[in-house]
């Protein structure tokens, strides 16, 4: 079940989604992830403990997640379309699920085009409140 979720950037800019993951409100740095295959990599790095990932391309979790030893490091994920069921005969388990075991809170169905182009150049910390 989806529930409304949003963003709240530090300087008063909203956007809205839908939550998935995990539910409740985390704050972080945001740092963006343009790959459009290694974002998993980027979600278990420990460079990123609590950090909030906004991932650039549209669809993610089609690989499925493959952590056989590690959890998701990162507090919060932000994409715009996460599909629900991986493709790949090698995933674990799916990207979801595994945000929801690690507490991952995450927003999805926003516009991410519009919050990078507002994130560029700039330290944005930001607020993710799924529990609206």
């Amino acid at each position: 079940m989806s529930t409304r979720a949003r963003i709240v950037c530090e300087d008063g800019r909203i956007f809205t989604g839908e939550s998935f993951g995990a539910r409740g409100t985390i704050t972080g740095h945001l740092i963006v992830e343009t790959s459009a295959t290694a974002y998993e990599q980027s979600l278990v790095d420990r460079t990123n403990d609590g950090a909030i990932a906004l991932l650039a391309t549209p669809h993610v979790g089609n690989t499925g997640m493959n952590l056989e030893r590690t959890g998701l490091r990162v507090a919060g994920i932000i994409a715009r379309d996460p599909v629900p069921r991986s493709s790949s005969i090698h995933a674990h388990t799916e990207l979801e699920a595994q945000m929801v075991k690690d507490g991952v809170v995450g927003i999805r169905d926003v516009d991410t085009r519009a919050l990078i182009r507002h994130a560029r150049g700039q330290k944005l910390t930001v607020t993710i409140e799924s529990e609206l």
